[in-house]
């Protein structure tokens, strides 16, 4: 079997639409992509600057809450000499962390609202 006739078929086999003739040619550029829920194509400058700081809040903010957690957790947990309690500890600290995370990620989403209604 030759190589073209190799990647023709593996290439129908991964892209089965893609591989018609004619595919694609009558739709519309932008429903051909895959794309996130929350995207919109007609977003403005000033709303995609937003969209983009707000993401980098979320990471920033969560990589430090990770880290600052994971010190304190660690140190809180080192101090508890009883394997028992140790063990009993670790759900309540994994439990905090979790809720503290979820109201760290609804602050910057509520912010970001506040912002983007304002501009």
């Amino acid at each position: 079997m030759p190589l073209r006739a190799v990647v023709e078929k593996v290439s129908w086999l991964l892209f089965p639409d893609a591989a018609a003739p004619g595919a694609g040619q009558n739709r519309p550029g932008r429903p051909r992509l895959a794309v996130p829920y929350i995207f919109s194509p007609n977003l403005t400058l000033g709303s995609a600057l937003i969209a983009v700081a707000a993401c980098l809040a979320r990471i920033f903010s969560a990589c430090a809450l990770f880290a600052v957690w994971g010190t304190v957790s660690a140190l809180a947990w080192s101090a508890i000499e009883n394997r028992f309690w140790r063990a009993v500890a670790v759900l309540p600290l994994v439990l905090v962390f979790v809720a503290a995370l979820a109201a760290l990620m609804i602050a910057i989403s509520t912010l970001e609202r506040t912002i983007a209604r304002k501009g």
